[in-house]
């Protein structure tokens, strides 16, 4: 059978399973009409939704070994990945995705980030265009390869995944890593400043709890979240507003994140 163009993976664990309703009905909402086959990547759990396969892998594998089993349980040459704690709040436009496509198909595209919600290549001084839209990521830009939404070749996306089994975390960890190494990155990856696949900017889930003003920017969309899944407290919001802050601090920053490190106990990817 011939491989599919592109299939949507949501990459999830049994854990979460209180926010697949949310996703997939503002992913109804947002995107009623896409064109391309769905799949829930988790362990063990059951979930009935329109237009969604199950794709369980067991409760022995972690992230990356979920993600694989995944892949090879669905052949096609380019997966477009998305985390079921970023909620779709605008509505995807089929021909700019099909589009995207049709551009790594001809150019031998190996990532496309279609969700910067960090706007860590949005946000870069003096970017280089591909074409209009499509920034050019650097090879050894830090978090250019990232866990956020975004559209893979097969073949690049196992190069990263490797042979191990870790957490989402650990992946992130290994690319900026390995942006800093001599070799870089490798294959030719891109951003669209369109963010198409409209993964929500403000976080749904941080530690493990929702994070209230989620709540309130969905609400103003007109929808409500269905998880009963406990919000944050002010003061981890407050801790957590801190910790943004304090990684985007050019100057000190090593003192200040060892300051809010041992003072006030908060972790940091790098």
């Amino acid at each position: 059978m011939e491989p599919q163009k592109l299939v949507l993976f949501v990459l999830s664990c049994d854990a979460y399973q209180d926010l697949w309703d949310d996703f997939f009905s503002l992913r109804d909402k947002y995107w009623a009409d896409c064109p391309f086959k769905w799949y829930l990547v988790t362990e063990t759990a059951d979930f009935c939704h329109n237009n969604v396969t199950v794709i369980k892998c067991g409760d022995n594998l972690n992230w990356a070994g979920r993600l694989k089993h995944a892949i090879k349980s669905v052949d096609s040459h380019y997966y477009g990945i998305f985390l079921e704690d970023y909620f779709i709040y605008e509505k995807i436009q089929n021909e700019i995705i099909i589009d995207l496509i049709e551009i790594m198909e001809k150019h031998g595209v190996t990532f496309l980030n279609t969700s910067d919600v960090f706007r860590n290549c949005i946000g870069m001084k003096n970017k280089s265009y591909f074409r209009d839209n499509l920034i050019l990521i650097p090879n050894n830009k830090r978090y250019g390869v990232s866990t956020e939404a975004g559209i893979w070749q097969r073949e690049y996306l196992l190069e990263k995944l490797g042979d191990s089994d870790y957490s989402a975390w650990q992946f992130e960890v290994d690319r900026v890593n390995e942006a800093k190494s001599e070799a870089g990155l490798g294959g030719f990856n891109l951003c669209d400043d369109r963010m198409p696949f409209h993964a929500s900017i403000i976080p749904v889930v941080i530690q493990g709890k929702v994070y209230p003003p989620s709540r309130r920017f969905f609400n103003k969309q007109g929808y409500t979240f269905k998880t009963q899944r406990e919000n944050m407290s002010l003061k981890q919001v407050l801790l957590y507003r801190l910790k943004v802050k304090a990684a985007r601090i050019k100057y000190g920053r090593r003192l200040i994140k060892w300051i809010a490190i041992k003072c006030l106990g908060m972790k940091f990817f790098s």
